[in-house]
């Protein structure tokens, strides 16, 4: 029910104000990768969702779209925006993701091909019963939804909308993104490259890249960054609006969690701890729960973008299962915040890049760990290939006998060795070894 329709109605055209202008108040920005991808999902008649973390640019993909549709001569009255933990509509709607879709089928759409964008879903109790039944009622509306906790989201849209939706994750700007931001145009390159290395002039790329790259490693990659641009305001702007907000909004509203500040514990200590290989006794010393508990608690932050959990390489799932786990924070900006690192130091610059060589790589494949006879910190599986990658931060990096084992196990070719400025090829027992400097291979498409 909707408490001032005048009011209520005035607040949707503010909102919305390409109802009257036929112009959005969007400024040109980089159009991500995550963008094209939704504007070929348009013409899709299921659901497209959109999670990621809090601050991570939802919102401006959403009005990015928008903006794509209007210039592509899409009716703008055809085209519905409205975040549902907008606070001034709540306080005049019951159900705001019913009366404002209400509003605009009854007043404002027009014929033809409708777009509805709903943002922060998750605010909203119950939204898969109502946007099921909208979805069902109306075929010719066009829904994109976005949300920053992936488990509720998915845990409903398997119940409800099960078939109904394609869902897409967006992550922190990559490096290549980041400097891409920054205005520093670098084409992009894959493993191919690195196989033909004199094609690339590493010396000159270096003092393009390599400033940013220190930049990239102790802010991170949330666009916001580039507004702030200062180092301990962006610390403390990240750190109320991410983690904070991620922990006592939208788990504890969501999940119901009676000790936020628990889940807060068990957060910092795994970004203490990033990159280690470490059991669920290990986390549980700093939380004191059960274990069943500890395990939703872990699942909480993993579901809003906060941790990635990277599992053993074994030969079953079982193995896989009950193996210790690797933990990654999800952005160093929001780690570095936190424990307080105003800048990068010797002591933990290394877990630091680890951490970044690892997100880069997950987000390319399926990843894992392997300590059998030593570690080797990485192993990608992407289609058919398995890369292992072993992370050796220093001016004089080796290859590790655990390596070449898995590497003669599995019958592989090639490994990567990411370095700190060391960039050269080396064949040892039959296999290639690429040892690439680690502002470089994140830039690398494996």
């Amino acid at each position: 029910m909707i408490r001032d329709a005048e009011l209520f109605a005035k607040e949707l055209e503010k909102i919305n104000g390409w109802w009257l202008t036929d112009k959005i108040p969007l400024p040109p920005l980089l159009e991500r990768n995550t963008l094209h991808k939704i504007i070929d999902e348009l013409n899709d008649r299921r659901i497209t969702q959109i999670v990621g973390p809090r601050r991570v640019g939802k919102t401006t993909l959403l009005y990015q779209s928008i903006n794509h549709l209007i210039k592509n001569n899409i009716d703008p009255k055809n085209i519905f925006y409205c975040s549902l933990d907008d606070s001034a509509l709540c306080a005049l709607s019951e159900n705001l993701l019913k009366d404002s879709l209400d509003f605009f089928l009854e007043n404002i759409a027009k014929d033809g091909k409708k777009f509805v964008f709903f943002d922060e879903l998750h605010s909203s109790k119950g939204w898969y019963k109502w946007l099921k039944s909208f979805f069902d009622r109306y075929e010719d509306v066009k829904f994109i939804i976005s949300g920053s906790s992936s488990l509720t989201l998915q845990k409903e849209a398997n119940q409800y909308l099960r078939g109904r939706t394609f869902d897409m994750e967006i992550y922190p700007f990559s490096f290549q993104e980041f400097i891409e931001f920054k205005g520093l145009k670098i084409s992009k390159m894959d493993f191919t490259d690195l196989k033909q290395a004199e094609r690339i002039d590493i010396s000159k790329l270096e003092k393009k890249v390599y400033p940013y790259f220190l930049e990239y490693l102790l802010v991170g990659g949330f666009p916001e960054w580039f507004n702030v641009n200062n180092v301990k305001k962006w610390f403390e702007k990240v750190l109320n609006d991410i983690p904070k907000k991620a922990i006592y909004e939208d788990v504890a509203n969501i999940f119901g969690i009676r000790s936020p500040k628990t889940l807060e514990n068990v957060f910092a200590f795994i970004c203490e701890n990033q990159s280690k290989i470490l059991t669920y006794e290990t986390i549980n010393e700093v939380a004191n729960l059960h274990r069943s508990i500890l395990l939703n608690y872990i699942e909480y932050l993993k579901s809003s973008y906060m941790i990635i959990e990277i599992p053993k390489f074994a030969k079953t799932v079982k193995e896989q299962i009950k193996s210790r786990k690797k933990f990654l924070v999800v952005d160093q900006g929001i780690r570095n915040a936190l424990l307080k690192d105003y800048e990068i130091k010797i002591e933990n610059v290394g877990f630091i890049v680890e951490n970044i060589v690892g997100i880069h790589a997950f987000l390319q494949g399926q990843l894992f760990y392997i300590r059998t006879n030593g570690e080797v910190d990485f192993v990608l599986r992407k289609d058919k290939t398995i890369i292992p990658i072993e992370v050796k931060y220093s001016e004089k990096p080796t290859i590790t006998k655990a390596i070449i084992e898995f590497m003669i196990e599995h019958k592989l070719d090639h490994g990567i060795i990411v370095t700190k400025n060391v960039f050269k090829q080396e064949r040892r027992d039959n296999k290639t070894f690429y040892f690439i400097p680690a502002w470089l291979f994140v830039l690398i498409e494996l």
